[in-house]
């Protein structure tokens, strides 16, 4: 079998395959989805031109190679189309390998996954900045530690630590700020109250986030916030 009837079969079959992905559906695309199809499958056309005419290989290795490649093809199409359906298990084993990821299971429905210490931990966007809090719900507001504070751009040095606060090492000085963006997964809230805590070594996500949900509730090792 010579090249030019392997580059025959191979845009016959590709062919094919644009055809059936595209479900007859080119009619509604418009003209400018239409035409933008035509020039991509001109441009694939020329490539596997170029590359079946450039091969150096047999013809059994040509056809081997063409045959996983549209299996590889098929096997993205199918995967982008139950997507929906692959999501929530995606969603779970990221959650299992790191338990601090917020998992989206249903709309307006983060969880939490129990870490191997028996806390819930959160990765939460703070003005921007991802920072890893121990949930607490016994805390009565969110509580910075002084370096995840200046990392999420707030300015340490000018704060007034007036106030004295109870923490796991005994008493230490904080200070009242107003966060711009507090997010957990999906979930998010502006200007929220927090303190920055001298000698806190885990910065906790505390009540005046929670209190602001619908609903907050540990369901065997799963920590469900409701938005």
């Amino acid at each position: 079998m010579n090249r030019v009837i392997i580059l025959v079969v191979v845009l016959v079959l590709v062919t094919a395959l644009i055809v059936w992905v595209s479900g007859g559906t080119t009619g509604a695309l418009g003209d400018h989805g239409s035409a933008a199809l035509t020039s991509n499958v001109l441009i694939l056309v020329l490539l596997l031109s170029s590359l079946v005419l450039g091969w150096r290989g047999t013809a059994s290795q040509a056809l081997r190679y063409m045959f996983i490649w549209i299996a590889i093809g098929l096997g993205l199409v199918l995967a982008y189309s139950y997507r929906d359906d692959i999501n929530p298990l995606y969603e779970r084993v990221a959650g299992e390998m790191n338990p601090a990821r917020p998992q989206q299971r249903n709309a307006g429905e983060v969880v939490l996954c129990k870490a191997q210490d028996g806390h819930f931990y959160a990765d939460v966007d703070v003005n921007g900045t991802s920072i890893r809090m121990l949930a607490d719900t016994g805390a009565s507001t969110i509580a910075l530690s002084v370096e995840d504070a200046e990392n999420a751009g707030i300015n340490v040095d000018g704060l007034d630590f007036m106030y004295m606060v109870s923490t796991a090492n005994g008493e230490a000085a904080a200070a009242r700020v107003t966060l711009d963006e507090v997010r957990v997964g999906s979930i998010e809230r502006k200007d929220v109250k927090a303190m920055v805590t001298r000698g806190l070594s885990t910065s906790l996500l505390g009540m005046t986030f929670f209190s602001s949900l619908s609903g907050v509730a540990i369901r065997s090792d799963e920590l469900v916030l409701e938005d």
